[in-house]
């Protein structure tokens, strides 16, 4: 399997997880784990050449980043609908970075 297919196999697996995990804190910690990876191979993808829009590189690490925010936000405790609410924006923003993915692939986008 090459790198490509892995980031591909786990932005689905992403997918999957941003709509039934993440509403559980446990669920939300896989999750950050499992997006972690998948930036880390998307890296491993830039720097082999591989280009997509900058905007697909944009929307993954910011909702890397929601999903950090709300682990933070429920472990000092705070109100939790405001918790639920960054991880909604959170998984709609990398479901919109998986999709830009996937017509980056079917466009044929590409590098070296």
């Amino acid at each position: 399997m090459n790198l490509l297919t892995a980031h591909l196999w786990i932005g689905a697996l992403v997918a999957a997880l941003a709509v039934l995990a993440v509403w559980q804190r446990l669920g939300r910690r896989v999750t950050l784990y499992v997006v972690t990876l998948q930036l880390a191979l998307g890296v491993a993808l830039m720097v082999e050449g591989l280009t997509v829009p900058w905007y697909h590189y944009g929307l993954a690490i910011l909702g890397w980043v929601g999903y950090m925010v709300a682990n933070a936000m429920t472990r000092r405790g705070q109100e939790r609908r405001t918790i639920l609410a960054v991880t909604a924006v959170s998984s709609v923003v990398l479901l919109i970075a998986f999709a830009i993915g996937q017509g980056a692939v079917r466009a044929g986008y590409g590098g070296s």
